[in-house]
């Protein structure tokens, strides 16, 4: 199965998502989407780039974001891309995560997520997390296997 998008067609269907997880989000409560915003998108690649705000509720006793908060940040990318790519939701089978470095607290995060394989039944991501000022600077790597069939 290959899977071919434009950069508009894949930016709009993020975009669409994001609308959905907004609307039904207080941004002031801690909540499961944390509402990440779309900063790019390419389509021939798979390539979605989304950023988030590290709030204080999302700390750990270091004083830094915890790093289950940050496993939930990249799973939430990593399904929402695989979601855009089928159009349905997209259970996750497998993640593995690389804690690289501390990722601050009160600071802007992004994250790049790549789709590398895009399969009948699953779709295999990558996504890292960085600063956005020091873009080969990479805090948190991981890569996931998500389901892709309906039923």
């Amino acid at each position: 199965m290959a899977i071919q998008f434009t950069t508009p067609q894949l930016t709009h269907a993020v975009q669409q998502v994001l609308e959905r997880l907004i609307s039904t989000s207080n941004p002031d409560q801690p909540n499961l989407h944390l509402c990440p915003r779309l900063v790019s998108c390419d389509g021939p690649s798979l390539t979605v780039e989304l950023e988030h705000e590290t709030k204080p509720w999302t700390s750990n006793p270091m004083e830094i974001v915890h790093g289950g908060v940050l496993a939930m940040i990249i799973d939430n990318a990593m399904g929402l891309t695989c979601r855009c790519l089928y159009d349905h939701f997209t259970p996750t089978i497998q993640m593995s995560i690389l804690y690289s470095r501390p990722v601050p607290l009160h600071e802007t995060i992004r994250l790049r997520v790549v789709v590398t394989m895009a399969g009948s039944t699953t779709a295999q991501l990558q996504a890292q997390i960085y600063l956005p000022s020091q873009p080969n600077r990479i805090l948190v790597s991981a890569s996931g296997v998500y389901c892709s069939r309906t039923k």
